[in-house]
């Protein structure tokens, strides 16, 4: 693609509607699926891992990223290892400090940029928007086909094929109905086989839990608040 991006940057990029500055997703699945791409970074790059279900840190170099830094640092610094369910919920809370920090790093390589307005001509607000849609589309292509071909190893492909399932994004992919199940199926084979399995499936399960419960938890309100 020219540029090296990482898995959230990657997410990102796919969640970003390629020429408006919003998201193809829901805030409620982008969220839960943005700090889910960190901790997989932190899987895929050795930093963390599981102890009976527990993630802890693992030692090597202090990230130079500052979203990684900031996330295995309060990892690190927690009083006990705590699940990925735990740290999926609690990152969620942080998400736009950690979008805008991934959107100030896609601007530096030229992908994206911040548009600054005001809501209502008084309220301050930052739009984020792709610069090209190059990159995005050859994403795109190259997970599809990682994902169709699939004959055993799909490398960084499982982390970022796991988080499209988890956040129900496969329509990026495609929105043939026969080739979404195809797709869907060959997701479930890339978690199950990555040779990270465990962490990564581990977090992607904890994402989705996430998002289950964020969902219900909305239309539970939703449908207290109209009677």
């Amino acid at each position: 693609m020219g540029k090296t991006l990482n898995t959230s940057e990657k997410f990102f990029l796919l969640a970003h509607h390629p020429e408006k500055g919003r998201l193809v997703v829901s805030r409620q699945y982008f969220r839960y699926g943005l700090v889910g791409a960190i901790l997989l970074d932190l899987c895929l790059d050795g930093r963390i891992g599981f102890d009976n279900g527990r993630i802890t840190p693992r030692p090597g170099n202090t990230p130079a990223d500052p979203v990684k830094y900031e996330v295995l640092k309060m990892i690190t610094d927690s009083a006990r290892p705590r699940r990925a369910g735990y740290w999926v919920r609690k990152l969620a809370f942080r998400y736009t400090r950690y979008m805008n920090q991934i959107v100030a790093e896609l601007a530096g390589k030229r992908l994206a940029r911040i548009e600054e307005t005001k809501l209502l001509g008084i309220i301050p607000r930052s739009r984020s928007y792709l610069t090209e849609s190059y990159t995005r589309d050859n994403l795109i292509r190259k997970l599809k086909n990682d994902i169709l071909v699939y004959r055993g190893d799909a490398g960084e492909s499982s982390a970022l094929a796991g988080l499209v399932e988890a956040c129900r994004m496969r329509r990026i992919l495609t929105t043939d109905r026969e080739e979404l199940k195809v797709i869907r199926s060959q997701i479930k084979r890339i978690v199950k086989d990555s040779p990270v399995s465990d962490a990564v499936a581990q977090t992607i399960r904890q994402v989705q839990a996430a998002i289950i419960t964020s969902v219900t938890a909305s239309v539970t309100a939703s449908s207290a608040g109209s009677h």
